[in-house]
């Protein structure tokens, strides 16, 4: 394992207690943390003003417990470019996939910032195992002994932020949640109870926690959404919005991040969501649903996800107009208006009406705004078309065009009666 700390220009003797009880009396927090840590490799940035308490002071003090010392020399951060040295600097102090303590106790000026920032860059550039970012509190040492006295606070915890932040912001402008169910998840196991201590009682409680229950929705929701499957979306942010306020509730102490995005989350999934069940029994309040799932999407610059399903929800609403809502999902029935309503796009394009019903055995004419329809119905298959051959295809739209064409027709969508 590899820690890294930095060398202050004023080595102050005091006692640093670590969170666990131990304690050990030194003039740098990385000459304790050297007897803290077996079988470290440190690597000390020192500046020009430091150099010589390295070699006079801390190299003694560390080298009978560390075999593997190194000074990485640095500025003293005075400006700009300074700044990015000493960053570059800790980056390459550290290997790929490494096992890296941060002491941040002695960081001069901006350092300790700097330091959480190369933190954040090395977990994800670099793929380290962060195993702890550590501060001795010197400012609040207890003096009214001999020695004084350093608590040490274990910042790892903080770090984390980062994590909370990129699912935030993976779920503020895509609405993935699956990052925040990830982390949900992983905080919920490590609050598990000691199977050898616990009661039963205790270990179904967690095991069916709410904040479990809402990071299994937020999976589920994250992933139909994600491959364009409506009803399970549907049902899935439904389940979101039933269990999240439960979960919010018990997670003050557990994940307190969550319980800063909870009402962000809960207006994200209330438009799009509605259970299996009312979707059965009313197939008009599920359309009406469905179509705010197709703004949802486009909301969060899912275009493609958005015109494959407005194109199938003009089809859904259509049969539902129809009389056909008991059979939304049979193949025959949705292929039977589909080729209705593609023999009346035809019609209309060849201005002729020599097409017999029979054929198709849907009457069309019970639409409301039917020419309309028929017309929405053929600008959304030469849309999803486009976007499914990729674009390999002679007139076919610029990306700008497809977006603002996408909006359009989801305007024009809007004003179907549901």
């Amino acid at each position: 394992m590899k820690a890294i700390t930095f060398l202050g220009i004023k080595p102050t003797e005091t006692c640093y207690l670590f969170p666990d009880g131990r304690e050990h009396v030194a003039p740098y927090f990385g000459v304790a943390l050297a007897r803290f840590l077996p079988e470290l490799q440190l690597r000390v940035l020192v500046t020009e003003a430091t150099r010589s308490h390295f070699e006079q002071i801390f190299l003694p003090q560390v080298e009978d417990y560390v075999a593997d010392v190194q000074p990485i020399p640095i500025p003293d951060g005075r400006s700009d470019h300074e700044l990015w040295d000493i960053f570059q600097a800790v980056v390459n102090g550290v290997e790929t996939g490494e096992s890296v303590v941060f002491d941040i106790t002695h960081g001069f000026r901006s350092l300790p910032f700097l330091s959480f920032l190369s933190v954040a860059y090395l977990r994800t550039v670099k793929q380290i195992v962060l195993q702890g970012v550590f501060y001795g509190n010197l400012e609040a040492s207890d003096r009214s002994g001999e020695i004084s006295r350093t608590p040490v606070i274990d910042l790892t915890r903080f770090v984390e932020l980062f994590d909370w932040m990129i699912g935030a912001d993976r779920f503020v402008r895509f609405g993935d949640a699956r990052d925040l169910a990830k982390l949900l998840d992983e905080r919920h196991r490590q609050m598990k109870p000691d199977p050898c201590t616990a009661g039963k009682a205790e270990l179904s409680a967690w095991n069916n926690s709410p904040v479990k229950q809402t990071a299994s929705s937020l999976t589920r929701a994250s992933r139909a959404l994600r491959v364009v499957r409506p009803t399970e979306a549907m049902d899935a942010s439904a389940q979101v919005c039933a269990q999240l306020p439960a979960a919010l509730a018990s997670s003050a102490a557990l994940a307190q991040p969550f319980a800063l995005l909870g009402g962000h989350m809960l207006k994200s999934f209330e438009p799009i969501a509605l259970d299996a069940q009312t979707q059965q029994r009313n197939p008009q309040q599920a359309l009406a649903t469905e179509r705010r799932l197709i703004g949802w999407y486009l909301e969060r610059n899912q275009v493609f996800q958005a015109v494959a399903l407005a194109r199938e929800w003009l089809i859904s609403w259509a049969m539902v107009r129809l009389g056909m809502q008991e059979d939304l999902l049979g193949k025959s029935a949705r292929s039977s208006v589909e080729k209705a309503l593609g023999q009346a796009l035809q019609q209309r394009k060849q201005k002729t009406t020599d097409v017999a019903a029979e054929e198709t055995q849907v009457d069309l004419s019970a639409l409301p705004s039917r020419e309309e329809v028929v017309q929405l119905y053929g600008e959304l298959g030469d849309l999803r078309n486009d976007l499914m051959h990729a674009g390999k295809r002679k007139g076919a739209l610029p990306a700008q065009k497809v977006e603002e064409k996408a909006h359009k027709l989801h305007d024009r969508l809007k004003a179907l009666p549901c």
